[in-house]
């Protein structure tokens, strides 16, 4: 791969260059794809946390009782 530092000198644009801090007080400064993606996963783990207390509380256990290799009680019936 070719340096960055090579690529500028030749006159082409470096296929990577570091990120830098976003000013906050840029006027309509919309989110990047990166911020939406970080947004994105948050979101779907805390659907999966609600999941999972929602089933812990119709079993009537404890949320914390139940374990990843306790298959017989999960919900998917320990078919994976």
């Amino acid at each position: 791969m070719t340096d960055p530092a090579v690529a500028h000198r030749r006159g082409r644009t470096p296929l990577r260059r570091p990120m830098g801090p976003r000013d906050r007080d840029e006027q309509d400064r919309s989110a990047t794809a990166l911020e939406l993606l970080f947004d994105l996963c948050f979101v779907v783990a805390v659907a999966q946390a609600a999941d999972h207390l929602h089933h812990a509380l119709v079993r009537g256990t404890s949320p914390m009782e139940w374990s990843v290799t306790d298959r017989s009680s999960s919900p998917s019936g320990g078919r994976g």
